[in-house]
């Protein structure tokens, strides 16, 4: 850690100074240093990842919570509550980032500090002025379009060298004195002191014995049937033979009632279903538990990345079976239609916020494999055009193609009428902002969306003009097999169940 003198210095230049202390931990994880620092906050979050997975990250002690709603803005800040009807998240977030100087250390991680959190789908209903039909409830109106939470504190595990970095992120008021800022230092060394001391005491361990008591109550419920999701289905395919839309993805939702701890679900899911993005939001309005195969966007100084993934089939049982699975999904003409439209749908957002000629397809249909299923992916890069930023870029692509349909805006509506009910999380978006404007965001896909006591899981599939309706329940249930998997583990009491309909 920086000494205070240099500190003092670096106030000089900077209003935002990261205070951090790296020790070597191989004999923790993760997990266990989220049960010791923080299970018990109001606010914290844990994101790792399997494919980029050098850095696992644990955020605790939130500084500020921002909250979109339809109609404006709150914002919590040291016990207090604001709300502001004329502003929104996305440009609070570009003031916030603007009104300050950061310190940006190479040996830092590529998130060391900046805001955590998910935006929902109907966020994109602000930006692209869709109408809210008459009568829709006040439960999907009253609940929060987005939130984002800053903490100050965030630790860096590093899987690459067992080591772990807490950070403190410290904010200088310009008006402060020399003694104040030296109060600063000490105050944010102290935290970190008591951090690494809190790491050396003992964690929960976990087992699926443990805890007999958990079991899942009641059954698996869906909103509509099978028979209800296939006419969904059907309609679908008259607005594409009608040429209002060429591809639609519909969504069914399933609700579990259960007493399962939330990170006890979320060290299932990462155990059963393990993908690029795994995330453990803890807030108090509703904890999110994901395991996402799929980027959204993701913005590195400026370098834009997305990654469509389209196109499924279950794993084989065999190595066999699944080689025989690959050559059958890359010979599926409506699967490969399907991805071919949505690979020019992202090529097409990213040429509106990129220099001009930057961008360019890297990859083209290639496979990958997860532990229920295999998807078509390909990815898609630019160069960030001058004078935007990267919440310009999550703007543009919001929500992906991938979870709406093509073209974009007349599926966006299509949704609306079809599935009826509001998809919240689903199909949004969750990752950071960071201080240095890096972002790096997937789509709320495979994830338990937990209210009150209530997990609510949603999985869909892309219809096109030859789409056969069972097929897409299937699909649609493959998705959400994992999920199902997961809760098994978590709770030992559902498997791939009967699906009821209320």
């Amino acid at each position: 850690m920086i000494g205070v003198e240099e500190f003092l210095r670096l106030t000089e230049e900077f209003n935002l100074i990261p205070l951090y202390e790296e020790i070597i931990a191989d004999t923790e994880t993760p997990i266990s240093l989220f049960q010791k620092l923080a299970m018990d906050g109001e606010y914290s979050y844990l994101l790792e990842s399997v494919k980029e997975g050098r850095y696992s990250f644990i955020g605790i002690s939130p500084e500020k919570v921002f909250k979109e709603y339809r109609k404006g803005l709150l914002i919590q800040e040291k016990g207090k509550s604001r709300y502001y009807p004329e502003k929104d998240l996305l440009n609070e977030l570009k003031d916030y980032l603007k009104r300050h100087r950061v310190k940006d250390y190479e040996d830092l991680p590529p998130f060391s500090g900046g805001f955590v959190g998910f935006l929902a789908y109907e966020m994109v209903e602000k930006w692209a002025h869709i109408e809210q039909p008459e009568g829709e409830s006040n439960e999907n109106t009253e609940k929060p379009l987005g939130i984002f939470i800053l903490s100050r504190l965030l630790i860096a595990y590093d899987h690459l060298h067992n080591t772990v970095k807490i950070i403190n992120n410290i904010w200088i008021d310009d008006h402060l004195s020399r003694e104040e800022k030296e109060e600063l230092y000490h105050q944010g060394a102290a935290e970190i002191k008591e951090l690494l001391d809190r790491i050396r005491g003992n964690g929960e361990a976990f087992s699926p014995e443990k805890d007999e008591g958990l079991a899942v109550e009641g059954e698996i419920l869906t909103k509509i049937s099978k028979e209800e999701f296939c006419s969904m289905v059907e309609k679908a395919r008259d607005y594409i033979e009608a040429g209002e839309v060429s591809q639609l993805v519909l969504s069914q939702k399933f609700l579990l009632e259960n007493n399962i701890p939330a990170f006890q679900l979320f060290r299932a899911l990462r155990a059963i279903n393990p993908s690029p993005y795994l995330y453990y939001l803890n807030f108090p309005e509703s904890s999110l538990i994901g395991s996402s195969p799929e980027i959204l966007v993701k913005v590195v100084k400026n370098k834009v990345i997305v990654r469509p993934l389209a196109g499924t089939r279950p794993r084989g049982e065999t190595r066999e079976r699944d080689l025989q699975l690959v050559q059958e999904l890359k010979n599926d003409l409506k699967e490969c239609i399907e991805h071919i439209m949505l690979v020019d749908l992202g090529y097409d957002e990213l040429e509106r916020v990129c220099r001009v000629g930057s961008v360019e397809v890297t990859e083209l249909m290639e496979v990958e494999y997860y532990s229920r299923v295999m998807h078509l992916v390909s990815q898609i890069e630019g160069e960030l055009e001058e004078g935007l930023d990267s919440l310009d870029v999550l703007k543009s692509v919001f929500p992906a193609g991938t979870v709406s349909g093509f073209p974009k805006k007349r599926a966006l509506e299509l949704i609306k009428e079809l599935e009826e009910e509001a998809r919240g999380p689903y199909a949004g978006a969750v990752g950071y902002l960071s201080f240095n404007g890096n972002l790096d965001t997937c789509i709320t896909i495979r994830t338990f969306v937990i209210e009150d006591d209530r997990i609510v899981i949603q999985a869909g599939a892309g219809i096109v003009a030859d789409s056969v309706p069972e097929k897409e329940y299937e699909e649609t249930m493959n998705k959400a097999s994992a999920l199902f998997r997961a809760a098994t583990l978590a709770g030992r009491g559902i498997g791939r169940p009967d699906i009821k309909a209320l």
